[in-house]
């Protein structure tokens, strides 16, 4: 008796040790094995002394309790034992705890500590581990009728205070129980003293050699293979005989997401079996087609992998890109405008699916917004404006992940409508200046454009284009030539088309009368022109009884004139309205034309009081003379007509006034006018015999017009005089007329004649 004593207490001292030990290994929390191992760690091994892991059973007369805490009154641990009342207990009576292991795993090893007492050797304390055929590992076995303590009052107690490990060699259970076991003759125990097994640290090893399921549910747009940005979930189903503790999702190497599951490590099968979503935030990712796996560790570390499937990632905006209005930006009449743009190339990116515009009257609040879709979009058709005027209209564009960005719109385009013709009405004509027509025209949206006034003779059907401005988008202006016009009644009509292309008519005026004008419109004029010419006439008067002649000297105005190279020529008239009255003041131009010239303005003329004017010129060709008198804007224009005609000449001179017979003389000379023919101007020099010019030689002159004649005397006798003069001809290439030069005398004196 007295020998077991020092044991009880030894067993006693080193309960406070197994608490502390107890609380060291809750503060450090469960320890994680290899993969393919993991530990169930439980009672004071786990950090919140949980036991659920093992299953407990009991039968009448024994009892278990879980105490994992250390801390606290009562026996502590994982407690098997009987109820200790008095009586007996039945053999077979027992009371235990089990750990199964998870389907498809072993037990590996256990680390444990407890503490075992007995006051009644016919109870059996055991802990052991069963395989899955049936042999057992015995771990600690304290056998009934085996050790008993020699006195019966005295207990038998055994303290494992430190955790050892021990090999189970793929077991499959592990029990711990107290069994009433009876003795030879005896079929009880006894019930009055305490016999209990306590548990303070049990870590199970399991191995798991089985690897977790794992599968995508495409139940979103990422997993579908569609284009997607931003945040993404994919949709999983994981299952492990252990649970998973973690699903990850892979994407071109790298991890964009996972899900970690809570794991208890106190309990057989420690994490659950999940399904849900994994959160994956694509803007880590490289842009493009790529593939997706998921990956599932159960709570052993062993990996499953999904299969893969193609994802599509895009979180880029489409950029801007300029738009174009079909037709161009310019005003139109109908409501109806086609927008097109050209897409850019962007492989292996999302699809443009939705074009956004806003559509802005331009200075106005009025604003709308708009879409089209449809993938590669890139035109708006037949967009309409919500009233005439002008609006602008800008574009950006959304692709098939959803990117879109309105700070990317295009730069804007006008669209322009305008659905109404002008509005016209001839004015009243204005008596200061009668030839002109004013139309007025009015456009208010698109503006007037520009427009025609037409003139017709009434009743005559034939409409003649008047040229028409538009001055200040407001009116249509026209002169009406009524100098170039038949006299009589007239009616108008004028069209105005507005930027739009609408186009009006009227052939009224403003205030919805007929537009018709008679013509002329203006005061008519009458101009007289004439050249002047002077002359003699000679009478015969009668005075006193007496006759004798009177010479008066007298000018005319002719309508056309002969006159000698350089005379002077004085033209005169005069200008007179309808009633015969002088126009004083006005402007007459005179203007020259000579043969085979372009006509040229020589004189710009101011009437006098009288309504007079002259102009003097010295003649030096052969001329057409038109005198025009413009008109005003209340008076018609006119014209006269006068002619000048211009005889040529030559200058004459001789070198010898005085010669003998055999003797030569030179005579030369410059042709007046110009210009001269290109081959120069042909002269014929003449001589007087029997009161008849004769020519006797010809010449051409020089560039400059000097010409000279060499001429021998060779027949003259006696004393003789011999005038000589130039002529030149006309040609059809000299602005002037045939003419003769100055008369030279040349003295020949000769042998004296022979009578016979």
């Amino acid at each position: 008796m007295t020998g077991t004593r020092p044991d009880i207490v030894l067993a006693r001292r080193l309960v406070p040790c197994l608490v502390l030990a107890g609380l060291l290994l809750a503060l450090l929390g469960p320890a994680r094995a290899e993969a393919g191992d993991y530990t169930i760690s439980t009672c004071q091994a786990s950090g919140a002394f949980e036991s659920g892991a093992f299953e407990v059973f009991a039968t009448r007369g024994m009892k278990w309790r879980r105490a994992c805490n250390p801390l606290g009154p009562g026996l502590r641990g994982l407690v098997t034992a009987n109820v200790a009342k008095g009586g007996h207990v039945p053999v077979g009576a027992e009371s235990g705890f089990v750990l199964e292991a998870p389907p498809e795993t072993t037990f590996q090893s256990l680390r444990w500590s407890g503490y075992a007492h007995r006051r009644d050797c016919r109870y059996a304390l055991q802990l052991y581990a069963v395989k899955p055929e049936g042999a057992t590992v015995a771990i600690r076995n304290v056998r009934a009728d085996h050790g008993c303590p020699s006195n019966a009052k005295e207990a038998q107690a055994s303290s494992w205070p430190r955790p050892s490990t021990y090999e189970l060699g793929g077991a499959t259970r592990i029990v711990q129980r107290v069994i009433c076991a009876g003795a030879p003759q005896a079929e009880f125990c006894s019930g009055k003293g305490q016999n209990y097994l306590q548990t303070f640290v049990a870590e199970a090893t399991v191995s798991d050699p089985t690897p977790p399921s794992v599968s995508m549910v495409a139940d979103g747009p990422l997993a579908r293979g569609e284009w997607v940005r931003g945040a993404q979930s994919v949709g999983y189903e994981a299952s492990d005989n252990t649970g998973i503790r973690d699903v990850e999702a892979w994407v071109g190497g790298a991890e964009p997401g996972n899900v970690l599951e809570t794991c208890d490590y106190s309990q057989r099968v420690p994490c659950p079996d999940p399904s849900g979503q994994i959160a994956i935030e694509t803007t880590k990712l490289p842009e493009g087609t790529q593939q997706l796996h998921l990956t599932a560790q159960d709570a052993s570390g062993n990996s499953g992998e999904s299969s893969p499937v193609t994802v599509k990632i895009d979180n880029t905006a489409p950029a801007a890109v300029p738009i174009a209005v079909e037709g161009g930006e310019a005003w139109r009449s109908r409501d109806g405008f086609d927008l097109v743009w050209a897409n850019p190339p962007e492989p292996d990116r999302a699809p443009i699916t939705t074009a956004t515009y806003r559509l802005c009257r331009v200075g106005g609040p009025e604003c709308s917004t708009g879409t089209v879709g449809g993938e590669g979009v890139s035109a708006i058709p037949d967009l309409t404006v919500p009233a005439p005027g002008e609006w602008e209209v800008r574009m950006w564009r959304t692709d098939a992940a959803g990117n879109v960005q309105p700070e990317n719109a295009s730069l804007p385009v006008r669209l322009r409508y305008d659905p109404e013709p002008p509005k016209l009405g001839f004015e009243e004509q204005n008596a200061g200046d009668p030839t002109r027509v004013s139309v007025a025209v009015s456009d208010p949206v698109s503006g007037v454009a520009g427009g025609g006034i037409e003139l017709s003779r009434a009743g005559s059907g034939i409409w003649q284009a008047l040229p028409t401005t538009l001055e200040a988008e407001s009116h249509l202006v026209a002169r009406i030539d009524d100098a170039a016009l038949p006299a009589g009644e007239y009616e108008l009509r004028a069209d105005a088309s507005d930027r739009a292309g609408n186009l009006a008519t009227t052939t009224e005026r403003t205030d919805g009368q007929a537009e018709r004008l008679t013509l002329p419109l203006r005061t008519a004029t009458s101009l007289g022109v004439g050249v002047l010419e002077r002359h003699e006439i000679h009478k015969t008067v009668r005075r006193h009884g007496k006759s004798r002649k009177v010479t008066h000297k007298v000018s005319a105005l002719v309508p056309a004139r002969t006159v000698d190279f350089g005379t002077g020529v004085r033209i005169e008239g005069s200008l007179t309205d309808r009633a015969g009255g002088p126009v004083a003041g006005a402007t007459v131009l005179v203007f020259s034309q000579p043969p085979e010239e372009e006509e040229t303005q020589v004189a710009s003329l101011t009437t006098g009081a009288e309504g007079g004017f002259a102009w003097t010129e010295k003649a030096e060709q052969s001329s057409s003379l038109r005198v025009v008198y413009q008109g005003t804007a209340t008076s018609l224009p006119t014209e006269a007509h006068a002619e000048v005609l211009v005889h040529g000449g030559s200058t004459l001179k001789v070198d010898k006034a005085h010669v003998l017979n055999g003797q030569s003389v030179v005579f030369s000379g410059r042709v007046e006018g110009r210009p001269l023919p290109s081959a120069g101007k042909l002269v014929e020099l003449q001589v007087l015999l029997a009161e008849e010019w004769s020519t006797f030689e010809t010449t051409r002159t020089g560039p400059d017009g000097r010409w000279s004649i060499r001429y021998p005397f060779k027949r003259s006798c006696g004393r003789e005089l011999f005038e000589f003069r130039p002529h030149v001809p006309g040609e059809a290439n000299w602005p002037l007329l045939s003419g003769n030069g100055p008369r030279v005398a040349v003295h020949v004196r000769g042998r004296p004649c022979s009578t016979g």
